[in-house]
């Protein structure tokens, strides 16, 4: 067989893909460098796991309150968490332990931080009665997210409001 015969030979089994199929289960197996070095949660809080857990809520400079809210449980729940109280979580709680370990959840923490920092700095010349009021607004508006019409309805409830009251500040200074 000649050199150029050999060639084609060696061309056409390429084309044929037998060439890619062995590249592509080469990529399947070989493992992510980030998954490699996943941290793992199996619902129990081991000595090592307390221990990340609470470097990574100091490092991204979060209060218990503030972890205990994406995780949907009480800040003392975090704290027992960490500091060995309660051995293991809810199974509900897994993959976000485990997500926050991995910092999955740090762009949303940071961001959670930084909304909030904005927020207590625009509220700084709030009157603490009307503070108040905002953060109840915001808690039930919080409650409602899973219901689009009560949303709406506070929405609403609250464009009319604010109008009604600028319309009473226009009437007290035209007088």
């Amino acid at each position: 067989m000649s050199k150029q015969a050999q060639g084609e030979g060696k061309g056409k089994g390429k084309a044929k893909g037998n060439g890619n199929v062995k590249g592509k289960a080469q990529e399947k197996k070989t493992p992510d460098a980030k998954e490699e070095n996943a941290i793992h949660f199996d619902c129990e809080f081991t000595t090592r796991i307390r221990m990340l857990f609470r470097q990574k809520r100091e490092s991204l400079g979060l209060a218990y309150s503030g972890l205990a809210q994406i995780f949907g449980v009480n800040w003392s729940t975090v704290r027992k968490w960490e500091i060995g109280m309660t051995r293991y979580s809810n199974i509900c709680h897994r993959p976000l332990i485990e997500d926050f370990l991995n910092g999955k959840l740090d762009e949303l923490l940071l961001r959670s931080q930084d909304e909030k920092m904005s927020r207590q700095a625009m509220t700084k010349h709030v009157p603490p009665r009307m503070s108040n009021a905002l953060e109840k607004i915001e808690n039930t508006y919080r409650l409602c997210l899973n219901y689009p019409d009560l949303c709406e309805s506070l929405r609403k409830s609250l464009d009319a409001l604010s109008v009604a009251m600028l319309q009473k500040l226009l009437d007290i200074h035209k007088k």
